[in-house]
């Protein structure tokens, strides 16, 4: 119970709130454009083409599920890429009104419910960016590998990491742009998910396109420059050959192939 004999309030519901209520994606995106360069270079392009990739691949004639879809823009993105049918499903009711001007019969549907209860069904590709640190990732990343990952199929998830100390900085000076139970994912939680999932692959982005990417929001216009170069190449050579450094960098791509172990049981 609450303060005052009230019911308390649920992790979903505080999360609905802090998107419809209290703008909470606002907020946060206004941080992201102090820094817009660590968003808009090279290297977080480059990592967010494989994410594309990597979906697509699994799409391409089949199924795919969306959680944690916003306002529908990466549902419609993967229908084009192939996939004959994508469904979108996240909690906020302003972000679900908005994914419905994309609707296509048929073909591309949105639904309106908490990530943790409302998948059904069978897919051959389940994704979503920033969402596993908003829930109880764990059990529900077996629950969809277990019931609702066709044979074949494949998870793929982008989600922040929590072991850069810069990271942590910004997010104490920032709680207004956080919902009070997001945690990003940490060197323990990494290795559960590769005890966990075998096939499990990790790609990391921004480690020194970071803090060079602040910098250099004030010092140029595009993104594309060649410090934000430089900083894409050692980036790149670190995600490969650095593995120990990955919970430095700021996000990272999960991808999960499915093997007779792990997807549903025929």
């Amino acid at each position: 119970m609450g303060p005052g004999g009230g019911t308390r309030e649920s992790r979903s519901e505080r999360e609905r709130r802090a998107y419809d209520e209290e703008h909470v994606w606002e907020r946060c995106h206004a941080w992201h454009m102090k820094a817009r360069h660590v968003f808009e270079c090279p290297n977080s392009v480059r990592v967010e083409r494989v994410y594309d990739a990597w979906i697509a691949e699994a799409a391409r004639g089949g199924r795919a599920l969306e959680l944690g879809c916003g306002d529908g823009a990466d549902c419609e993105k993967v229908l084009v890429q192939g996939a004959a049918f994508v469904r979108g499903i996240d909690l906020s009711e302003r972000f679900i009104a908005e994914a419905r001007r994309r609707e296509v019969p048929g073909k591309v549907v949105f639904t309106l419910g908490d990530v943790a209860d409302a998948v059904e069904g069978t897919w051959d590709v389940i994704f979503g960016k920033a969402i596993l640190h908003h829930v109880d990732y764990r059990r529900l990343l077996v629950r969809l590998c277990e019931r609702h990952l066709n044979p074949g199929g494949r998870l793929v998830f982008l989600e922040p990491l929590d072991g850069n100390l810069l990271l942590r900085l910004y997010r104490s000076v920032s709680r207004e742009a956080h919902t009070p139970d997001e945690v990003p994912l940490g060197r323990r939680d990494l290795d559960w998910l590769r005890r966990t999932f075998p096939t499990l692959r990790v790609l990391p982005r921004n480690y020194l396109s970071l803090p060079l990417g602040i910098l250099s929001t004030h010092l140029f216009a595009d993104a594309d420059n060649p410090l934000m170069r430089f900083a894409d190449r050692v980036d790149t050579w670190l995600a490969a050959h650095v593995p120990g450094l990955t919970p430095a960098f700021r996000q990272a791509v999960l991808r999960v192939d499915a093997t007779p172990r792990t997807s549903r049981r025929g």
